[in-house]
């Protein structure tokens, strides 16, 4: 009698011990994650159209490529008066910046304005503070001004820098030694004359 041999099933790719020592997420986790975005996409805010300008968040950072470019030109690069804003005269040190911020934020809160235009001032006063605190916008603007009061004179930036102002006494200047000066202005005038008086005997 013949005997019919049967060719064993493959293998397979992943048996019972390769799924158990699978750590994947759970499918329960897995489904609550996917019920979790899509609640969060029903739920996103649509983008805003047609803010009021009052509502929109003051942007602070003065610091741009073209905002330097209207500096070197001799164009204001904002009109607001952030030392106006904050009561202080230019060169404030930073630290007096502080002091005036607080102080006119306690003015503003004794006014008994409503709440809107609080926080509308508040919003000014946070954006000239930021401005006039940094080291980097406080520069940038200084020289902004420097420039478009007097665009025909041109101002480096360090020149309104305050921290390059010295705040020492200069030392005081040294004597000029002006001994060698009048050796070297003698000799050249003793040779001008001499020059002089053997031209006037060799042409005769």
């Amino acid at each position: 009698m013949a005997t019919v041999g049967f060719r064993s099933p493959p293998a397979p790719l992943c048996t019972r011990r390769s799924f158990s020592s699978y750590r994947g997420p759970p499918a329960r986790h897995l489904a609550l994650r996917v019920r979790n975005s899509a609640v969060e996409e029903s739920t996103a805010s649509p983008p805003p159209t047609d803010t009021p300008v009052g509502s929109q968040k003051l942007s602070a950072s003065l610091i741009s490529a073209a905002n330097v470019q209207k500096a070197i030109r001799g164009i204001a690069i904002t009109d607001a008066d952030h030392y106006g804003r904050l009561g202080i005269p230019r060169g404030t040190p930073y630290d007096q910046v502080k002091v005036a911020y607080e102080k006119k934020c306690e003015e503003l809160m004794s006014k008994g304005l409503d709440e809107e235009e609080t926080s509308k001032e508040l919003e000014l006063l946070k954006e000239s503070y930021a401005v006039l605190s940094s080291e980097e916008e406080r520069r940038l603007y200084d020289w902004s001004l420097a420039r478009s009061e007097k665009p025909d004179r041109y101002v480096w930036p360090f020149e309104v820098d305050i921290t390059q102002t010295p705040t020492e006494t200069p030392p005081p200047q040294e004597p000029e030694d002006i001994g060698p000066t009048r050796l070297v202005g003698y000799f050249f005038l003793a040779w001008l004359i001499l020059s002089f008086a053997l031209s006037v005997t060799l042409n005769r």
